[in-house]
């Protein structure tokens, strides 16, 4: 489980004719159940299928059956792209054939007994190996059949690698397919190079048993918290990664692209949705707790500052046109406090008012600090009618606590930034109104913007009773539906 997979099923809008085959309408309603009492998976299990539960499956099959099932863009995040290349050993020339993957299959090199190395074993899918003759391939260049090295490249990495390692294997002398059941440590992260992201691990699925009967459970960290947790059959419970050294039941890992340094990326151009690792304990900067609440227009950046300030790549971001954010959402680290907000500003009313008063919960006691997230640009009358109109909705003295951030640094080139705010009198006014309040980012320089921009949050929050008041956003909202119900009265 993603955010950016729950995310896409919860918002799944599936037509009335739909049965009970559609997976991604059993999903919706099973994370609907989940919220509400006990769940029951069955309708799962009918959608893909599966008539005997007590018949053991292949979980990588059921996983690729899932994932074909839900389509995109719901399962984009696991779907990376890889080619497979032939080279003639004899003129040089390369074909080569690019296609997409969900998993790596990782061969077993070692014995029941011994120890295998998750990283070498990634290593060794990638090493260069020649056919033996009587496998070598055609070369058109050359006429002929020849000796032939072959070998694979990722091409794009996806945000959620999967490796399946290869427990199975046929045994000829005994004509049966038999288990490797070597030990392992599973690596906590996968470290980056040959090109490679780095890779934080997030799910285990084991396997107790043999070929013909077995066991599934999974061990997942939570995007919420951190916490491990076990899932066997109906029983979830807390556990630690203790579980996953030195064990004989892993097989299937599963990898989050992990945040980077810009300064550590080769091609940071491509990589603008993950923030830099900052801080690893705002605590130490802030005094005083901090909640602060993100607001601007779509694609602005909000999630990204949201993952800068506290140093992790919580909230799901990517390069693109596609939003991201549907719902607000809240994350704590120490003392500080971030809610993320969709698009506010492309809401109804109702929704309007919805997103507020769910803010108004993530942030109780009510948020200290507002931060307008906009990009470095002209700044045009529709960007700044949305500044005025958010505060419009909310008290007059909202612009106390809020600072402008500016995404997207690059783009002033050699300009600085108080020369860019005084050539353009619309963004004057709104940054005076911010009492000068503003911060530029650039993710693509390398630079840790994180302890500049948490000692300026620091100086406007100089007491923990420094708050928005609770009272003040709910004022906000009860304002609202009281100027509607006069207009409809007008009308």
């Amino acid at each position: 489980m993603t955010p950016n997979f729950r995310e896409a099923v919860v918002s799944y809008g599936a037509s009335q004719d739909c049965g009970e085959e559609n997976l991604l309408q059993q999903l919706k309603k099973l994370f609907k159940q989940l919220s509400e009492a006990a769940a029951t998976t069955e309708g799962i299990t009918k959608s893909l299928g599966v008539r005997n539960v007590f018949e053991q499956q292949d979980a990588v099959e059921y996983y690729r059956k899932i994932l074909k099932a839900a389509g995109t863009p719901v399962t984009e995040v696991f779907e990376g792209k890889m080619s497979n290349i032939a080279n003639c050993c004899k003129c040089g020339n390369k074909t080569k054939e690019t296609s997409t993957f969900i998993s790596i299959l990782l061969s077993i090199d070692v014995g029941n007994d011994e120890t295998y190395d998750v990283e070498n074993g990634l290593k060794n899918f990638f090493k260069h190996s020649k056919l033996e003759e009587d496998d070598w391939m055609y070369c058109d260049i050359c006429d002929q059949k020849t000796e032939t090295e072959t070998w694979s490249e990722i091409d794009e990495y996806p945000s959620v690698l999967t490796l399946h390692l290869k427990r199975f294997d046929f045994d000829y002398i005994q004509m049966r397919f038999k288990k490797n059941e070597c030990y392992l440590d599973v690596p906590p992260s996968l470290h980056n190079g040959d090109n490679r992201p780095k890779y934080d691990l997030y799910a285990v699925i084991n396997h107790k048993g043999g070929y013909t009967g077995g066991h599934y459970d999974a061990i997942i960290r939570s995007y919420e918290n951190d916490f491990w947790y076990r899932f066997d059959d109906y029983t979830v419970t807390r556990t630690s990664e203790a579980l996953l050294k030195n064990s004989n039941l892993p097989y299937m890992l599963m990898y989050r692209k992990a945040v980077l340094s810009p300064s550590s990326d080769p091609h940071p151009e491509k990589n603008l949705q993950n923030p830099v690792r900052s801080l690893p304990h705002p605590v130490e900067i802030l005094p005083y707790p901090v909640r602060i609440l993100l607001i601007g227009p779509s694609r602005a950046g909000k999630s990204t500052v949201g993952n800068i300030i506290l140093g992790e790549n919580y909230f799901p971001c990517e390069s693109g046109s596609r939003t991201v954010t549907k719902e607000s959402m809240a994350k704590t680290v120490e003392n500080v406090t971030v809610v993320d907000t969709p698009n506010l500003f492309s809401l109804d009313q109702l929704s309007w008012r919805t997103e507020m008063e769910r803010c108004t919960e993530l942030c109780d006691p009510g948020p200290n600090v507002i931060l307008w997230v906009t990009p470095i640009s002209e700044f045009s009358d529709q960007q700044q009618g949305l500044f005025h109109a958010f505060r419009k909705r909310l008290d007059s003295g909202t612009t106390l606590h809020m600072m402008i951030i500016f995404t997207h640094g690059r783009n002033l080139k050699e300009q600085n930034i108080e020369r860019f705010i005084s050539d353009r009198s619309k963004l004057c006014k709104v940054v005076r109104s911010c009492q000068e309040r503003y911060h530029v980012i650039d993710i693509t320089d390398g630079h840790n913007y994180a302890p500049e921009l948490l000692k300026k949050l620091c100086n406007m929050v100089t007491s923990e009773y420094t708050a928005i008041s609770k009272g003040q956003l709910k004022r906000c909202t009860r304002r609202e539906r009281l100027r509607r119900r006069q207009k409809s009265i007008k009308h």
